[in-house]
């Protein structure tokens, strides 16, 4: 990944203020990896997993790995044929018309919103409590938060160059310090007693787990890898490199959670995954004081705050480009698609962004205590971007049948399409049936009321704001 570090390429703006072949195939695979953060993902949702699988949980990583391949698909035929800042706006305007363009636009506004307090309430919390341990002082939370916007704020206005190549440095520490842990892991433990196969076996579930929902989680783990879409307008080739970013994102990130969760299971101890991996508030951190000693757990913890904060930032960057691309077409005010005229970043979104999560995050950070918020903005995340995901494959298939007949494969634009809506439908209907306890269970209501107003909208205005 080179490219992220090499000199800025000349580059020639576009009508929309953005610059054409500004980025390189690397900096849309690592826009995509930070946004999935995977360390920080496999640090915390395989502790729900544990309860439910027990020592299975390599082989729901390798399930969760497989179906979302089954989306990243439709991303990846789409991107092809259209690379657009508006990625699954622009997909489903060109496959369903610009009325169900409007409503992606829409629930993508709420989705992109929740990203950035999602990822730094529970950081800024985490934070507070290290910062505690190590140096005895104790800074309220809402501090680092209030930091932290700021500085992606600050990075996404300096350039997406720039803040790309702060996120790659970031994924290269903590995919290292990660990989390391697990080399360490691995060794260890096939010396001394082999290394088992049975965590890729149904039969380690403990009686009255649950393996669907366990692989639900390891889906929702891979949430994010569409991002590269979002830079169609500003890669070189973005017809060959955005949907080599799309399954390149994904294969590296699919591997590292492979890895990682075989290691965390044999490291931790299959037979205590159940009972005690899932009840342990920070088991990586156990594993790492085991394994690698004081110093080894500590830069475990940095890892988990730099996986955070690189998806933040990440995040912020991709949405501002889609925010761009919908105002640009009048699916959202126009004021949205300012961008700086010399940077060529929009700006416009960013702020938007950036001050909606520092409302957002302070208010239910302080309100429900930051892992409560922490629960509410993914779970409320996933949701929304599943709708999308499901949106995404209906386009799919009509676009191609109606639009790229010529081109139409039945397996890439028929049945992998089909596969993904029921796999996405699936999971959505799980999480409305069974959201979990309050306030997760006020969850389906307000996306179902964000759905009505983003509908509402459409009838009062006749549609002009598809238009």
């Amino acid at each position: 990944m080179s490219e992220a570090l090499s000199p800025a390429q000349p580059t020639t703006p576009t009508s929309g203020g953005l610059r054409h072949n500004n980025l390189g195939l690397s900096h849309a695979i690592v826009i995509s990896v930070a946004v999935m953060s995977p360390a920080a993902s496999i640090f915390f949702n395989t502790i729900p997993q544990a309860g439910l699988v027990g020592a299975a949980i390599p082989l729901c990583y390798v399930v969760g790995f497989v179906v979302a391949l089954l989306v990243a698909n439709q991303y990846s035929e789409f991107s092809r044929e259209l690379p657009s800042s508006g990625s699954a706006y622009t997909f489903v305007t060109e496959g369903l018309g610009p009325r169900w363009g409007f409503l992606t636009a829409w629930i993508g506004l709420a989705a992109l919103a929740l990203g950035a307090p999602y990822s730094f309430v529970l950081m800024s919390a985490n934070l507070q409590t290290l910062i505690l341990r190590w140096a005895g002082v104790d800074i309220p939370w809402p501090a680092y938060f209030v930091v932290a916007i700021g500085l992606v704020f600050a990075l996404c206005y300096w350039g997406i160059r720039e803040s790309l190549r702060i996120d790659m440095t970031f994924l290269v520490f903590e995919i290292g310090v990660c990989v390391a842990l697990a080399a360490i892991i691995l060794f260890h433990v096939g010396s001394t007693g082999g290394l088992p196969v049975s965590p890729f076996t149904p039969g380690v579930v403990p009686p009255g787990g649950d393996l669907t929902v366990g692989i639900v989680l390891s889906v929702l783990s891979f949430i994010g890898f569409e991002t590269a879409a979002a830079l169609g307008e500003e890669t070189r080739n973005p017809h060959r490199n955005i949907p080599r970013a799309v399954f390149g994102s994904m294969i590296v990130v699919g591997i590292f959670y492979v890895l990682m969760a075989y290691a965390a299971t044999i490291g931790y101890g299959p037979d205590h995954m159940a009972t005690g991996y899932a009840k342990d508030a920070a088991p990586f951190d156990t594993i790492a004081r085991i394994f690698g000693g004081p110093i080894f757990a500590a830069l475990i913890d940095v890892v988990g705050l730099a996986g955070f904060f690189s998806a933040a930032l990440a995040i912020i960057n991709g949405g501002a480009r889609v925010l761009f691309a919908a105002s640009r077409d009048g699916a959202l005010p126009r004021w949205l698609a300012w961008t700086h005229p010399s940077r060529g970043t929009p700006v416009a979104g960013v702020a938007m962004l950036c001050g909606i999560g520092l409302v957002a995050g302070l208010g239910l950070g302080l309100l429900m205590t930051p892992i409560t918020a922490f629960a509410f903005f993914g779970t409320m995340d996933a949701i929304l971007v599943l709708l999308i995901y499901m949106l995404v494959n209906i386009a799919c298939i009509f676009f191609f049948v109606r639009k790229r007949r010529a081109t139409f494969n039945p397996l890439r634009h028929a049945i992998i399409p089909v596969l993904g809506l029921l796999v996405t439908l699936g999971i959505v209907a799980a999480a409305v049936a069974s959201p979990g306890p309050a306030p997760l269970s006020f969850i389906p209501v307000i996306v179902a009321a964000w759905l009505a107003l983003g509908v509402i909208l459409l009838l009062v205005t006749r549609g002009k704001l598809a238009r």
